[in-house]
């Protein structure tokens, strides 16, 4: 199975410019034999669109772009970042989602667990955290499918209660997707590295992560999206500051296999 990463710039409130982007670059992983294509945290809006949240034409507005997408996903899987509405009354009235469409429809949705409430996040206001996880099947794999900040809460002590990958890796997923927004600053790029095989570490599986890039209000995206092999290498990495698209064969990446004791010291041996 081959899967792009389409790492882009979006503009906030711009749906028709977002979606556009977003149609352009599916045809152009079709064109290079992707069977799924994956973009970042909250693509269909921009990130951060904060008060715009709170407007139901905005959200509206979202649902109408999910639907313009997935009628390009005849023949190859889309994932793509967008709100959800939360069908229950209690909590918040949205989710941070990400959406797997297939067929001309959508196949499943997963919610973001661990919502950032510090720097130049404020997601807790607008989002309610995930309350159940599982795996999403798309074309004989199961993917684990988590949103940014859900791939950093591994530490000793950790900021949230619930690390959604725990959760996950007992329906025994193929592969970790990890879609992000994830700002820059002069070495967060060697900490998102750490994390990642960190992850790879941990759950002994590949990763596919895509960060987006540009400038929206105060914040600048650096792109950087990565792709490790379950062995601990490095397999792809993007452009920083720079639109890129990355498109990798699960299968071959699979064919470096390590044992666990030599994926360790790889890893260790790199951070």
């Amino acid at each position: 199975m081959k899967i792009a990463l389409a790492q882009q710039n979006y503009h906030i409130g711009n749906f028709s410019a977002n979606t556009k982007k977003i149609l352009e670059a599916i045809g152009e992983a079709r064109k290079q034999g992707a069977d799924l294509v994956v973009f970042s945290e909250l693509c269909v809006c921009g990130y951060p669109p904060r008060d715009f949240l709170e407007f139901d034409d905005f959200i509206n507005q979202c649902y109408a772009a999910v639907e313009t997408i997935a009628k390009e996903s005849v023949d190859i899987g889309v994932i793509i970042g967008s709100p959800a509405r939360n069908p229950a009354k209690e909590g918040k009235d949205l989710f941070n989602a990400a959406w797997l469409l297939y067929q001309g429809k959508v196949q499943g949705v997963v919610y973001k667990t661990c919502l950032p409430t510090y720097d130049v996040f404020d997601e807790y206001r607008y989002f309610e955290p995930a309350f159940e996880w599982n795996v999403l099947e798309f074309k004989g794999k199961k993917i684990a499918l988590t949103i940014c900040e859900d791939m950093w809460a591994l530490s000793e002590n950790p900021l949230y209660r619930v690390c959604p990958m725990d959760q996950l890796i007992g329906q025994q997923p193929d592969l970790m997707i990890n879609i992000s927004a994830s700002p820059f600053d002069y070495d967060h790029d060697e900490d998102r590295k750490e994390v990642v095989k960190a992850n790879i570490r941990r759950y002994q599986l590949p990763m596919f992560y895509v960060n987006c890039v540009g400038s929206q209000t105060e914040i600048v995206f650096d792109g950087g999206s990565l792709v490790y092999a379950a062995s601990g290498e490095m397999v792809k990495e993007g452009k920083y500051f720079e639109e890129d698209l990355l498109v990798v064969d699960l299968e071959e990446m699979n064919k470096l296999q390590k044992t666990p004791d030599e994926v360790v010291r790889l890893l260790d041996k790199d951070m």
